[in-house]
């Protein structure tokens, strides 16, 4: 009877001890297992950053250079290397168009664990006519909404116009949709930040109005669309360039401003950001508003408010709420194509990982 209990107890203890050496063996093989997917996916994302890495740097290169690069290593802060990159750009069309090639390798090219593979298509576009020719140009939509508003000038739109006829009586020109103007041109904008910083206002303020200056109301925007009217020739004057780098939100009564607005965010550091303008208050405004995001009016009452020179918005489009009267100033446009000039720079129109 006691050989038997004895039996029992060292069967049991047998099923036990292999329990536990199964448990423990799938614990070993899951840490195993999981540790090669974390290096696996490091691997992988590794080689992405470099992919993107070589992209941004080519297109960045662009127009002035079409060269590419070959096994450019990335490295930690301490010197040892995460991966390598190479990128090729080959001309689509001299001066306009580009084809960016781009491969990330990690942890390098002749020992890569994991290669990325991916393609860009780089434009340059030109500014034609129809880019000074309008009271709003945008990328998106235009809605308008409620019967208070007043258009004068043409439209141009890359979505839809909602609704898709205006009142005659309250819009004076032709609307026209254009899906090639999608996406909204890129300016210049380190050139356009540049003149704006340069332009000195009585108060010893620049134009540039960064986001805390914003967020404090200070200092004020220049009440004139002109920034220097000395010269004999008025096709010489030169306007006011406003850089705004974050949303500009107008409320009350802001009396009047002017200028050649650009509403684009932190844009020079990261090229996908949009900011958008929303004007909630009354007074007037001379000149003329570029926003990368949407352009929106929610109206002051009656006449109170004025958008006298010209909108340009880029795929969140312009909303129209409230009364508003809004105009086309073939003055104010001349001055920013003739004197300002601002240059398109060039934009990724579609990429994907091959």
């Amino acid at each position: 009877m006691l050989k038997n209990k004895k039996g029992v107890l060292l069967v049991a203890v047998y099923l036990v001890v292999g329990v536990l050496l199964g448990i423990l063996g799938v614990c070993v093989y899951k840490n195993i297992y999981e540790a090669k997917v974390n290096i696996g996916y490091k691997h992988y994302m590794m080689a992405f950053y470099c992919a993107e890495a070589a992209l941004d740097k080519g297109i960045a290169n662009l127009p002035s250079s079409t060269s590419g690069q070959t096994n450019v290593s990335l490295n930690a802060v301490g010197g040892t290397q995460q991966g390598q990159y190479t990128y090729t750009i080959s001309t689509v069309e001299a001066g306009k168009r580009w084809r960016v090639e781009s491969w990330g390798y990690s942890p390098s090219q002749a020992d890569a664990v994991v290669t990325q593979h991916l393609e860009a298509y780089v434009s340059k576009k030109d500014l034609p006519d129809s880019f000074w020719d309008n009271a709003i140009y945008t990328a998106g939509n235009v809605r308008v909404n409620g019967s208070a508003y007043d258009i004068d000038g043409d439209i141009i739109y890359g979505g839809s116009l909602l609704p898709a006829v205006l009142d005659p009586a309250k819009f004076s020109g032709t609307s026209t949709n254009d899906a090639s103007i999608s996406p909204l041109i890129k300016l210049d904008f380190e050139t356009m930040r540049t003149t704006a910083a340069s332009q000195i206002k009585a108060d010893g303020s620049d134009n540039v109005y960064t986001f805390m200056e914003i967020a404090a109301g200070n200092p004020p925007f220049p009440t004139s669309f002109w920034f220097d009217q000395t010269d004999p020739d008025p096709t010489k004057w030169v306007p006011n360039v406003v850089y705004v780098e974050t949303d500009l939100v107008l409320n009350g009564n802001i009396g009047t401003i002017g200028g050649f607005f650009l509403v684009v965010g932190d844009v020079t550091t990261n090229p996908s950001s949009t900011s958008e303008t929303v004007i909630n208050g009354r007074g007037q405004i001379d000149g003329c508003i570029y926003s990368t995001g949407q352009f929106r009016v929610n109206g002051g009452g009656g006449a109170d408010l004025n958008v006298l020179g010209g909108v340009w918005a880029g795929t969140d489009g312009v909303r129209i709420n409230g009364s508003v009267h809004l105009g086309y100033n073939e003055d104010y446009m001349n001055a920013i194509r003739d004197v300002i000039q601002p240059g398109s720079t060039v934009q990724v129109i579609s990429w994907r990982r091959l």
